[in-house]
């Protein structure tokens, strides 16, 4: 009984490490109509309150921008980036929530994203 139960124990910590720890959280996101490299704009489709985004560039063509970029919140559910120089995808996109937890979809947004798909992802805590 007691090997069984350290097996299990054994298995569950080891399943933590390997498991994302947004605890299964996904958010998908509707690139809008209109959206190129100089204004981006996503219909965020998360279960939770959205109080920020940011927009982090894989390869960014520009050495000053190496960290999260801000969005503004548009309207509902629509937040919008209007960057200073055009942007280089992929994209990861940071999430924070009403209770400041910021989740990131990691490259969720791909090199040929085009307006009017929907890009999912599994969020990961930040």
């Amino acid at each position: 009984m007691a090997s069984r139960l350290f097996a299990l124990s054994a298995s569950l910590a080891l399943l933590s490490l390997l498991i994302p720890s947004a605890y299964g959280k996904t958010a998908s996101f509707h690139v809008e109509q209109g959206s190129n490299n100089i204004y981006f704009a996503v219909n965020i489709k998360y279960d939770g309150v959205i109080t920020a985004v940011a927009l982090k560039q894989t390869n960014p063509p520009y050495s000053r921008e190496n960290g999260w970029l801000p969005f503004t919140h548009n309207f509902g559910t629509v937040w919008r980036f209007d960057p200073k120089d055009p942007t280089m995808p992929p994209f990861s996109i940071q999430i924070t929530d009403s209770q400041n937890n910021k989740f990131v979809a990691k490259n969720v947004i791909p090199p040929n994203w085009k307006p009017n798909n929907v890009y999912t992802a599994n969020l990961v805590r930040a």
